[in-house]
C-alpha cells in the first residue's frame, strides 16, 4: 500500500470512500462535514441526526451518498477541535484504511481538516499518512488459513492547496518511520522459539547491512570479557547464549567532537521469571519483554530517513530468563560491568540487571546522553495504566527534550520522580545494591537502580511496560506488539541533531 497527496478540495477528489473528522465544538460539526453534506444534498446531516452520531473520539458512521464524486463518506469522531492531537489524525487515517479494507476497496481518501490547513498543514499530512500506514498493519506470518487478502492499494491524503517538496519529503519519511514501527511490531509478536537472542542479533545485522550502519555483536565470551556479569547471570538459566547488539549511525563528516547519543533497549526475548517463576496467566505474553530492544532496532532501521547530525548508538542486551540448575538464585551476588556488586533478591527483576551492564557499556563509549527503554515494571502500569509510559531522568532539560519529541511523535509519556527517599530500599548489608526494593514505588526504585550505572552522564529511562502491547485492537494499534517508542526515538535524535 502507498500513500499519496491530493491538493484539490475534498469534495472534488473522486474516491469510492472519503474519511473526514467531525467535531463537537466547531459550528454544527465542522467545515469539512458541512462541505460534504452540501455536496450530498444534506444526506450526511440527515443520517447523522437519525443515528444520533456523536463526535466522540474514533466513533464512526459510514454514509452512502447517492451522487457526487464520493460514493461513501466515513464520519470519524474527533472530539473537540480545540483538543485536536496527532493521535486523532492518526486514527482518521487508520480508520479510513480499515473501512476501505472491509469494503474491499482499492482506493480511499483521507481529508485533512480545514482548520489545520492554515496552521501546520505539513504536520497534519504527516500524521494522517502515518495513521494510514499504521492502520494497514497485519501480523500474518504464522497464519495458513483464512488469511484475508489485502485489497487497498492507495490512500490519498487530501490537503487543498498544499503542494511542496517539503510535503513529499514528509510522506517519504512517514513511510520509512511506520515501516520501522511495523518491524518492531513484527519481532515483538514473533514467538520466542523463533526470536532468540541470536535471531535478534541477526535482525540487527540485516538492518546494519541495509542501512549502512556499523555493527558489533558481542557473543558470550566477549560479553564475559567485558565483565557484563549481570547479563551473564540472567542468561545462566538458558541454553540460548546471550548477545550484546551495538549498531552505530554516524552522520557524514562526523568527528571526535560530534555529539553522541546512546539508545539502550531491553532485549529479553522470553522472561519466565527465573526461580521467582511467573504464575500461569503471566507467562503467556512474556515474549513481549524485548519491546524496548525492538524500539531501538526499529529506530536504527529508519534513522537515515531523519539524517540526524549526531552519532547514534543503538545498544540491545539480549537474553532469555529461564529456570535450570545453573540459573541465578535469590541470594546470589554478582559484580556488574562498572564494578558495583548486586545482591539478587528477586530473579524476576532481571531487566534492570541486563540494562545496568548495557548502560555502563554506553557510558564507556563516551556518549553525551542516554535514553533507555524497557518493559520494566508492572508498577508503572499500576501508576499510569496501560496506555502511558513513565519517564525518569537525572536532567530536567533532557527530560523536557524527550517529552517534546514524544509529543511530536504522538506517543504518551508522563514524567515521574526519582525520589531520593526511596533509594534506601536498594541497600544491602552484604553488597552495594539489591536488585529490587519494597513493594511501594516499584517503578521508581527500578529507575533508581538503573541510575547507579550511568554515573554523571545525562540519562532518561522510559518504562514502556503498558503501551508496548495491546490487549485489544484500537485504530492504528493492533492487538499485540505496538512498536511504541520508535517514533519518539526518531523525533528525539532528529531534534538533537538540528
Amino acid at each position: 500500500m502507498q500513500v499519496g497527496l491530493i491538493s484539490s478540495a475534498g469534495t472534488e477528489a473522486a474516491s469510492p470512500l472519503s474519511a473526514i473528522l467531525v467535531f463537537s465544538d466547531v459550528g454544527a460539526r465542522g467545515a469539512d462535514f458541512d462541505a460534504f453534506d452540501a455536496a450530498a444534498h444534506g444526506r450526511l446531516s440527515a443520517i447523522a441526526d437519525e443515528e444520533k452520531f456523536t463526535a466522540d473520539s474514533a466513533k464512526t458512521l459510514l454514509v452512502h451518498t447517492s451522487d457526487g464524486v464520493c460514493k461513501r463518506v466515513l464520519l470519524v469522531g474527533g472530539g473537540k477541535a480545540a483538543d485536536l492531537t496527532a493521535s486523532e489524525l492518526r486514527k482518521l487515517g487508520a480508520l479510513a484504511v480499515e473501512e476501505a479494507q472491509r469494503r474491499r476497496l482499492k482506493v480511499a481518501n483521507v481529508i485533512v481538516p480545514k482548520l489545520l490547513i492554515g496552521t501546520d498543514p505539513v504536520a497534519a499530512v504527516r500524521y494522517a499518512a502515518e495513521g494510514a500506514y499504521l492502520g494497514s498493519y497485519r501480523y500474518t506470518e504464522y497464519l495458513t488459513v483464512d488469511v484475508e487478502p489485502w485489497t487497498v492499494e492507495t490512500i490519498n491524503v487530501v490537503a487543498p492547496g498544499i503542494e511542496s517538496p517539503a510535503v513529499q519529503a514528509v510522506l517519504q519519511r512517514a513511510a520509512k518511520a511506520t515501516a520501522a514501527v511495523a518491524f518492531a511490531r513484527d519481532i515483538v509478536n514473533r514467538p520466542p522459539v523463533d526470536l532468540t537472542p541470536k535471531d535478534m542479533a541477526k535482525a540487527a545485522i540485516e538492518i546494519a547491512e541495509a542501512e549502512g550502519l556499523e555493527c558489533i555483536i558481542l557473543k558470550k565470551e566477549e560479553i564475559k570479557a567485558q565483565n557484563m556479569n549481570l547479563l551473564l547471570a540472567v542468561n545462566a538459566g538458558s541454553d540460548e547464549p546471550p548477545r550484546l547488539i551495538h549498531l552505530t549511525y554516524r552522520p557524514q563528516g562526523a568527528t571526535a567532537s560530534t555529539p553522541q547519543i546512546a539508545l539502550v533497549g531491553k532485549g529479553l526475548t522470553y522472561d519466565a521469571g527465573g526461580y521467582n517463576l511467573k504464575p500461569t496467566g503471566a507467562l503467556e505474553d512474556m515474549k513481549i519483554d524485548m519491546a524496548g530492544g525492538a524500539a531501538v532496532l526499529g529506530c536504527m532501521k529508519a534513522i537515515r530517513a531523519y539524517a540526524p547530525n549526531v552519532i547514534v548508538h543503538g545498544i540491545v542486551p539480549s537474553t532469555e530468563n529461564l529456570v535450570s540448575g545453573s540459573a541465578m538464585k535469590p541470594g546470589d551476588i554478582y559484580r556488574s560491568k562498572n564494578g558495583k556488586t548486586v545482591e539478587i533478591m528477586n530473579t524476576d527483576a532481571e531487566g534492570r540487571l541486563i540494562l545496568a551492564d548495557a548502560l555502563a557499556y554506553a557510558v564507556e563509549l563516551g556518549v553525551n546522553k542516554i535514553v533507555d527503554l524497557a518493559t520494566l515494571t508492572g508498577a508503572c502500569m499500576v501508576a499510569l495504566g496501560p496506555h502511558q509510559a513513565g519517564l525518569f531522568s537525572n536532567d530536567d532539560a533532557w527530560r523536557d527534550e524527550v517529552l517534546a519529541a514524544a509529543d511530536k511523535a504522538g506517543e504518551d509519556f508522563w514524567a515521574m520522580p526519582l525520589s531520593k527517599k526511596l533509594r534506601g530500599m536498594l541497600k544491602s548489608p552484604i553488597a552495594d545494591l539489591k536488585n529490587i526494593g519494597e513493594r511501594w514505588g516499584g517503578a521508581i526504585t527500578a529507575a533508581l537502580f538503573l541510575q547507579e550505572f550511568v554515573g554523571k552522564t545525562t540519562w532518561c529511562h522510559l518504562d514502556i511496560a503498558g503501551p508496548a502491547s495491546n490487549d485489544k485492537p484500537e485504530p492504528g494499534l493492533p492487538k499485540g506488539g505496538t512498536g511504541f517508542g520508535v517514533l519518539t526515538l526518531l523525533e528525539l535524535v532528529a531534534a538533537a541533531g538540528s
